[in-house]
């Protein structure tokens, strides 16, 4: 049995692998992707990687920017459609519950991973902005954070919205870009401040540095 699972999960990291290839030679080839502060990103050790949300390329323009695998948490309604959950079942992706901002065995699955050395991507906006502007952020995306000591690598995404904006069927020619930023921990994001109004507070630090990055994009 374990045999077979260590295969499977060969199998899977080559599969990974071939499909990060492709998806940096195209945002290359096509966007002139660029990728800044790549140092900023821990080697070895966990952390939970968090961006704006402007268009539905962003995860894996995200996961093209980033060397280390990243598990991203997303919304059921896109991940349980029978043409799409094989294949987000193969990228490990966490199912979370619409309008259920603490949802307990994605938090605990989370949780594990990161004490497993992995990195978990989430974000904060909890949807896709309709207009190519950082949205408000939902305060129980960071419960992970605040539950755990790991640290927080944000990151602003732009041309993701010019290239596939939220309703667009066909792709459009743009330059995209990730900027990483600092790490951050989640008590100097909250303040000190505890419980709800810890993560309301933080969820509003988190999505300031998003703009503060926005700024430097140029």
């Amino acid at each position: 049995m374990k045999n077979g699972l260590s295969i499977a999960s060969f199998c899977n990291d080559i599969f990974f692998n071939v499909l990060k290839f492709l998806d940096f030679a195209i945002l290359k080839i096509f966007f002139s992707f660029e990728i800044k502060n790549l140092h900023h990103l821990p080697i070895t050790s966990p952390f939970i990687i968090t961006a704006n949300h402007f268009s539905f390329m962003d995860p894996p323009v995200l996961q093209a920017a980033c060397p280390r695998r990243i598990i991203f948490f997303m919304t059921e309604k896109f991940y349980n459609p029978i043409w799409g959950r094989w294949f987000f079942k193969l990228m490990h992706c966490i199912p979370l519950r619409e309008n259920t901002p603490y949802h307990i065995a994605p938090l605990k699955r989370g949780i594990k991973l990161l004490k497993e050395g992995k990195v978990t991507g989430i974000f904060p906006e909890g949807g896709v902005s309709r207009n190519g502007k950082i949205q408000d952020g939902r305060p129980g995306t960071l419960l992970l954070s605040q539950k755990t000591s790991f640290p927080i690598i944000p990151a602003f995404i732009s041309g993701t919205y010019q290239a596939l904006p939220r309703h667009a069927k066909f792709f459009r020619r743009s330059k995209i870009k990730v900027i990483f930023g600092c790490p951050v921990y989640f008590n100097d994001l909250s303040n000190g401040l505890k419980g709800k109004k810890g993560l309301e507070r933080a969820t509003k630090n988190l999505i300031q540095i998003f703009r503060d990055l926005a700024k430097k994009q140029d």
